[in-house]
C-alpha cells in the first residue's frame, strides 16, 4: 500500500478551503438572518448578525467571519507556494491572504450593538477598518488576477470575470454609500460577486491540478520573459 502524499493532501486541502469559504459565508449570512428577530437583508449590515449581544453573533463571528477568512489565507498560502516563486503569481496570493486576515480580525472585533454609528467603540472602529480592507483587498485581487491571469493557460478564460466581479463590487459599494436606502442589499450584492469570483477562481485552480503541479507562466509568456532576460 503506497505511503500517502501528505503534502499533495495539504495542497488539496488548502485549495478546498478556497471553495468552502465563500459558501459558508453566504450560507452563515442567510442562516444568521434567518435567526436574528426583524433582520432586514435589505437595510441591515453583514456585521450586524456578529455584533455584540447580537443573538449570532459567536456563531457569526467564529464561522462566519474567522472561519471563511482563514479559509482565504490557506488557499492563498497553497497558491503561493505553488507559484514556484513567481512573483506576479505571489502577489495576487498576497492580495486573497490579505482579505483573510483583515475578515478574520473582523471577526475578532465585532461592533456594538446594532453597529450603532455615534460613538463607536475601539472594537467598533477596528472592525470597520478591518472589513474594509477585506473588501478592498477582495476587489483588488479579482481585478488583479483578471488581468494577471492571461499570463497563466488554465487563468485565461477568467480574465473577464475577475475584472467584472471586481468592478461591480466597487459600484455596488458606493451604491451603499451613497444610496441612503437599501444599504444591506447593496453591501451584499457587493459580497455576492466578490464570492462568486472567488468561488470560481478556486474551483478552476483545484481542478487544474495545483495541489501537485506548479503555477507556471504560458510557455510564449515565459519565453518572453526570458527575451526580455
Amino acid at each position: 500500500m503506497p505511503a500517502p502524499d501528505f503534502p499533495a493532501l495539504l495542497s488539496r486541502l488548502g485549495l478546498a478551503c478556497g471553495i468552502a469559504a465563500p459558501v459558508l459565508w453566504a450560507l452563515m449570512i442567510v442562516l444568521c438572518g434567518a435567526l436574528t428577530p426583524d433582520y432586514s437583508h435589505l437595510a441591515d449590515f453583514i456585521s450586524e448578525l456578529a455584533a455584540h449581544e447580537a443573538p449570532t453573533e459567536l456563531l457569526m463571528r467564529y464561522a462566519g467571519f474567522m472561519m471563511t477568512g482563514a479559509g482565504y489565507v490557506a488557499f492563498a498560502v497553497v497558491l503561493g507556494l505553488r507559484s514556484r516563486f513567481d512573483m506576479l503569481a505571489l502577489v495576487g496570493a498576497g492580495f486573497i491572504a490579505l482579505a483573510g486576515v483583515a475578515r478574520i480580525l473582523a471577526g475578532v472585533h465585532a461592533c456594538d450593538p446594532g453597529c450603532e454609528p455615534l460613538r463607536p467603540s475601539q472594537d467598533q472602529v477596528l472592525h470597520n477598518v478591518t472589513a474594509r480592507i477585506a473588501y478592498f483587498a477582495m476587489i483588488v485581487a479579482a481585478i488583479y488576477w483578471g488581468v494577471v491571469g492571461n499570463r497563466y493557460v488554465v487563468l485565461r478564460r477568467l480574465s473577464a470575470l475577475g475584472i467584472g466581479c471586481g468592478v461591480w463590487a466597487v459600484v455596488f459599494l458606493m451604491l451603499m454609500i451613497a444610496a441612503g436606502t437599501h444599504e444591506g442589499l447593496f453591501q451584499r450584492l457587493a459580497s455576492a460577486v466578490l464570492s462568486v469570483w472567488m468561488l470560481v477562481f478556486a474551483v478552476t485552480v483545484y481542478r487544474a491540478g495545483l495541489a501537485t503541479e506548479a503555477l507556471v507562466p504560458a510557455p510564449d509568456d515565459a519565453a518572453a520573459s526570458g527575451r526580455a532576460a
